[in-house]
């Protein structure tokens, strides 16, 4: 008991008090989660409805190719936004205990690659509308050509060899060694002379 000014006032234990407070911060730490989580859905619900409008081609609505695009890429913007934010909340809030970290970081490479299939199949999306933009041009037959060699390109590696790294080609392996597996001339030779059980 405290005397202020001829009052009695009762000051509450500290224990008591940091037990509130901690409650408090769990409770508005679990509403933030709860209001990101489902500002998050709300963001993918939107954006899949612009899909589906996208991928009926405006069944019903008067809306144009490109306006639907520039829909899809506000709505991709936002949820780019949507995620950096709750990140860095999470990051925040959640750099206190190693489990929480584990937890977090699980839930980031899950939004990770969820975030990397909305990119390929938008990409995909906007591989057939152009397609479908050169068929109507009759370049159709030149644009899939276009499209095939840059997908040879795109998926071949055009960076150089790492240090130490072992070539499918013995040419260009360090004293022409070959990677297990390979049949030399010598062990073909071998195999038709004395049979296949002669090589080991």
């Amino acid at each position: 008991m405290c005397m202020h000014g001829g009052e009695n006032i009762e000051v509450a234990p500290t224990v008591e008090r940091i037990s509130i407070i901690v409650m408090e911060v769990k409770l508005r730490t679990k509403l933030q989660r709860y209001r990101t989580k489902k500002q998050m859905e709300d963001k993918l619900q939107q954006f899949k409805n612009i899909i589906k409008r996208f991928l009926m081609l405006g069944t019903g609505e008067s809306k144009t190719v490109i306006s639907k695009l520039t829909e899809v890429r506000e709505a991709l913007t936002e949820c780019k936004v949507q995620r950096s934010n709750a990140e860095e909340y999470r990051e925040e809030l959640t750099s206190s205990s190693d489990e929480e970290t584990d937890r977090s970081k699980g839930h980031k490479e899950n939004v990770n690659n969820f975030f990397k299939y909305i990119q390929r199949a938008v990409f995909t999306l906007f591989w057939i509308t152009l397609y479908v933009i050169a068929i109507q041009l009759q370049f159709g037959i030149v644009y899939i050509m276009l499209s095939a060699l840059f997908g040879i390109y795109y998926n071949t590696r055009t960076a150089p060899k790492k240090l130490n790294e072992i070539s499918a080609y013995s040419v260009f392996n360090k004293n022409c060694e070959s990677i297990d597996g390979t049949l030399t001339a010598e062990q073909f030779e071998r195999e038709i002379r004395f049979g296949a059980s002669s090589v080991r």
